[in-house]
């Protein structure tokens, strides 16, 4: 029920918004993001500080684990699409969804749903790592894209 609240009830208000009041949601738009970046980076620092000892000594492995899940996220979002026949910028698209998980919503439930923080590491290491990993893997694509 926490998580169905979690997620559901900010999309429902988002959906509401946007459809009696376009215009309020375009304007918004902006800083409803820019709002989203300082809470996924208030709860990533926040996940962080709480299970700071157990970050310290597990950074190395979580680290790789992280990179790795990552890259492999981002490139079935990717490949898979384009196997199927989705033309390019679809499959980008759906590798950057794919990619950018919601690290903040896994923090939210190790935290508050299964009471521990040292769950939420992984989650928060990802958050701060899915940025530039993302940011790499589409310069790559479209390079790639250019170039053929």
């Amino acid at each position: 029920l926490e998580v169905f609240l979690i997620v559901l009830v900010p999309v429902a208000i988002g959906m509401t918004v946007r459809r009696f009041y376009p215009r309020f949601a375009r304007a918004m738009d902006k800083p409803v993001r820019l709002g989203s970046i300082l809470i996924l980076t208030v709860v990533i620092l926040g996940a962080a500080l709480s299970g700071r000892e157990a970050l310290m000594q597990h950074l190395g492995s979580l680290l790789g684990i992280v990179v790795l899940f990552c890259l492999l996220s981002l490139s079935l979002g990717f490949f898979v699409p384009r196997l199927l026949k989705i033309p390019h910028k679809q499959a980008v698209a759906s590798a950057f969804e794919v990619g950018l998980h919601n690290a903040t919503l896994a923090i939210v439930i190790a935290q508050s749903v299964l009471r521990s923080p040292e769950m939420s590491l992984p989650a928060a290491i990802y958050g701060v790592m899915m940025f530039p990993l993302a940011a790499a893997f589409g310069v790559m694509l479209t390079r790639r894209k250019t170039a053929s």
